[in-house]
């Protein structure tokens, strides 16, 4: 699609630029991609600014609130019509099919449905089943190339005909793992929590979402505390859904655990909290690729997590990634965190390690140079 003289411009549709894994690793492609090359602007459809939005700025992008009311598609087209784009990609699940059959209609070439998740969190209602097969029949039209962040998340939203459909590539999330590089800052994450310097630290890093699974988490944590009493629990990450919050930390008082567990919020330091941790546990209820997963390697603090499929998918390529069943008794996952952490980490640099994976953005960023220039996809999946 692009020549030297005329870069690719690519319209990436999502809700709202938060710290969300979607918008999270669509930013960090943006900064490792060529530039020149590749121009990203982004439609909000929720019609509100995010926490991204100043970044993505200053890296040369557009934003454009455009809020899903009666008025979106007549806006949407009339930006699609005013602006050039090459390519439109859509992060919006099976929503997508609107976006992109929207883009048709405008003439933009280029048009992407990224599946990023197992599901698309709503509910199964009638209502709901016939809209999902109204937009997946608008995707399997409209779509020229169908991408998903893992095996799993493709085998989800488009079943079994994904391998066959030459649309269809597995694109993993790219990690910048020159970002964990370094000495670390164990002693300061300590200082700054307040944490005895031995103690062992698991820590959480996710929004506060239904989907994270933070009840669990705190009651797995329970556990911990009767086998290591000197443990401690950080959870990192923000959400909209303050109740949320507000019943993780209730459910943390009645357990009668508040005083070793910090909730930080988002933070904007999270490689230097996990390369401070000795353990990440992640018991989330679904997921497509989960970032956090992917920077606690790169991190080199160990894993433990549900066995969902992306994250098996995870474990056979990433170093120190453990998964077990949800079905596992509280009891056992605890006994399972107490394991990992008291075993003696590598002399390997972690880094390194997780370079050497398909995880690392240079595969992603490459991976999807191939894509917006138009060239085939890779039909065995992945992007090493």
């Amino acid at each position: 699609m692009n020549t030297e003289s005329s870069p690719v411009r690519i319209l990436h549709v999502l809700r709202k630029m938060d710290r969300g894994g979607a918008e999270m690793r669509t930013l960090d492609l943006m900064r490792n991609i060529d530039r020149n090359r590749y121009r990203f602007e982004f439609c909000c459809t929720s019609g509100l600014p995010g926490e991204l939005d100043n970044e993505i700025r200053e890296l040369g992008g557009r934003l454009h609130y455009i809020p899903l009311d009666p008025r979106f598609p007549g806006r949407f087209s009339r930006l699609l019509r005013a602006t050039p784009f090459d390519v439109v990609h859509s992060h919006v699940h099976y929503f997508s099919g609107y976006i992109l059959r929207l883009a048709a209609k405008a003439g933009v070439p280029g048009r992407i449905a990224h599946f990023r998740s197992m599901t698309d969190g709503h509910g199964n209602n009638l209502r709901r089943r016939l809209q999902r097969r109204l937009m997946k029949g608008w995707l399997n039209r409209y779509a020229t190339r169908i991408l998903g962040v893992s095996e799993a998340s493709l085998e989800s939203a488009w079943g079994d005909r994904w391998r066959r459909d030459e649309r269809c590539e597995v694109i993993y999330n790219g990690i910048d793992a020159g970002l964990f590089a370094g000495p670390g800052d164990r002693a300061g994450v300590r200082r700054e929590f307040q944490i005895p310097g031995e103690s062992p630290l698991c820590i959480h890093v996710g929004r506060m979402d239904e989907a994270k699974n933070h009840g669990r988490l705190l009651r797995i944590f329970e556990h911990v505390l009767k086998l290591r009493p000197d443990s401690y629990l950080i959870l990192a990450g923000g959400g909209a859904d303050g109740a949320i919050e507000r019943n993780a930390r209730t459910l943390a008082a009645d357990l009668g655990i508040e005083g070793r567990v910090t909730f930080a919020g988002t933070r904007g330091d999270v490689p230097r909290l996990l390369a401070a941790a000795d353990l990440m546990i992640f018991p989330s209820l679904r997921e497509g690729l989960p970032g956090a997963v992917l920077e606690a390697s790169a991190a080199g603090a160990p894993v433990l997590a549900s066995d969902l499929p992306c994250i098996v998918e995870i474990s056979q390529q990433a170093p120190r990634v453990y998964c077990l069943s949800l079905a596992a008794t509280d009891e056992a996952w605890a006994g399972a965190a107490v394991e990992l952490m008291s075993r003696r980490r590598p002399e390997e640099d972690p880094v390194k390690l997780f370079d050497q994976t398909c995880f690392a953005m240079r595969h992603c960023a490459r991976a999807f140079e191939m894509v917006y220039d138009g060239g085939q996809p890779r039909l065995e999946g992945g992007a090493s």
